[in-house]
């Protein structure tokens, strides 16, 4: 059964943009990216759309793809100290030359969408799920709302960055899930997976995950993107589909929920910072 990402992100995104009428709010968020790729566009004019729909102010501030770290890190500063801007989110990833970590950092935690910030993620591996990472967050969200039970459940993510793997990995086991965490240098991927009841995956290569690696009736969550020849891929191929359970498609899946999520977590740091204030 395929697991319809777009009817859970329309229902959330509707939900944030009553709040937002209701209210009489303005959110501005800005998405900082450095240099251009196709999985980015992607990713952007989702956002754009989204924002759009909701009623958010969404502007792409583009940097060159040399950007030295001393002015990413003054960008994303001067940002957070501009009292028009709600909320900010640096594509990711960006180029190696640059650390993300060290960029994040200079994103004040009251406007870090993604929640990436180390005080936002240190709140999260205490419990705190208020606000949680977008993709993360989307794959539980998913799960949940077609019932999918994680307790005791054997789960292998295919993941180990901190924007997926490592909040995913908190998230999970705070709902008493057994995981397993595999990344690039995890010998014999497959014995991983065909242990797993559910498979969640994220590396951006295309058609990773075969049939032959997948036991029958499983749950797969595919979050992986990539463009080939201007065609949107998942990490898993499509002829697992027949032999899982519950599977998310690519496009359609997980991604509209992740850009929900965005939105989410905005209209949360905009009524956070409101009652501060107030």
């Amino acid at each position: 059964m395929l697991m319809n990402g777009r009817k859970i992100a329309s229902q959330i995104l509707e939900e944030v943009k009553e709040q937002i009428e209701e209210k009489d709010l303005n959110p501005k968020l800005i998405i900082v990216r450095v240099g251009r790729s196709a999985e980015q566009e992607v990713f952007i004019r989702s956002k754009e759309k989204a924002g759009k729909k909701v009623g958010v102010a969404v502007d792409v501030v583009q940097l060159p793809e040399n950007i030295p770290q001393k002015q990413l890190n003054l960008t994303l500063k001067s940002l957070s100290e501009d009292p028009s801007v709600d909320g900010i989110l640096l594509q990711l990833p960006i180029p190696k030359h640059l650390s993300p970590y060290n960029a994040i950092t200079h994103i004040t935690p009251s406007k870090d969408v993604d929640v990436l910030h180390p005080y936002n993620l240190g709140r999260l591996i205490y419990g705190d799920e208020s606000l949680a990472p977008c993709t993360p967050s989307a794959i539980l969200t998913i799960l949940e709302e077609y019932g999918i039970d994680l307790e005791g459940k054997n789960v292998v993510v295919v993941n180990n960055s901190i924007l997926i793997g490592k909040p995913l990995f908190i998230l999970l086991t705070n709902r008493f899930a057994t995981v397993d965490v595999c990344h690039i240098k995890t010998v014999d991927l497959k014995s991983h997976t065909l242990r797993a009841d559910i498979v969640i995956t994220a590396t951006g290569v295309p058609e990773l995950i075969k049939s032959s690696m997948i036991k029958e009736g499983s749950v797969i969550v595919d979050a992986g993107i990539s463009v080939v020849e201007g065609k949107v891929l998942g990490d898993v191929s499509k002829e697992v589909w027949p032999k899982a359970r519950y599977i998310t498609p690519v496009p359609g899946g997980v991604g509209p929920v992740t850009v929900a999520m965005v939105m989410r977590n905005l209209l949360h740091l905009v009524l956070s910072q409101i009652q501060k204030i107030s």
